[in-house]
């Protein structure tokens, strides 16, 4: 809803093709009938799988899993992003990824917080907030420009609510910082 996740995975999805020499297949989890980010993902020459008309972690999960296994089967790529609504609670959709035999993929969950409306987010849907954060592995701390102030107080929250995972403060309006984008490959 806004964190910057399509800029973000544009950028992680560029670096994997152009400087790692990989492929990548994106699956874009939109909520309604038609999306707008699988149009701009594929119009930066991505193929994407849509999956519309509800939320992969409650809804649709049947439908990801399939599509995971037949661009698996049929694409082979190297990576397999999920970009998954604002809504989705990716902790739930990684531990349906796991249960169903399809533990050979490196399932890695990674949430990116809108720092400039952590306060405002957080008020307005609290227990999805928190869930996105705790059962997250990688924590992306996104907009940090866009604060005017320092981020420490809205990184200090995200970690007492996960105390695990590795936090990565970015901008996705910035190119992300070359060692931002091998954090995050490190990471996964």
């Amino acid at each position: 809803m806004g964190s910057g996740k399509t800029s973000t995975i544009l950028q992680v999805a560029k670096q994997i093709t152009q400087a790692r020499n990989q492929t990548v297949a994106i699956i874009e989890n939109e909520i309604g009938e038609a999306g707008i980010d699988d149009q701009l993902l594929r119009g930066s020459g991505f193929q994407v799988r849509p999956l519309f008309g509800g939320c992969v972690c409650c809804q649709i999960t049947t439908d990801l899993l399939t599509a995971i296994q037949e661009i698996a089967a049929t694409l082979t790529p190297d990576w397999i992003i999920i970009e998954m609504t604002g809504l989705a609670v990716p902790g739930t959709v990684a531990k349906s990824i796991r249960q169903l035999a399809l533990d050979e993929l490196a399932c890695k969950t990674i949430t990116i917080v809108d720092a400039a409306r952590w306060h405002v987010l957080k008020r307005a849907v609290e227990p999805l907030i928190l869930s996105q954060v705790a059962e997250s592995d990688l924590l992306l701390i996104n907009k940090t420009d866009v604060l005017g102030v320092d981020s420490s107080q809205v990184i200090e929250e995200v970690r007492a609510i996960n105390t695990k995972a590795p936090i990565i403060r970015s901008s996705a309006k910035l190119e992300l910082s070359l060692e931002v984008l091998e954090e995050v490959f490190r990471f996964a």
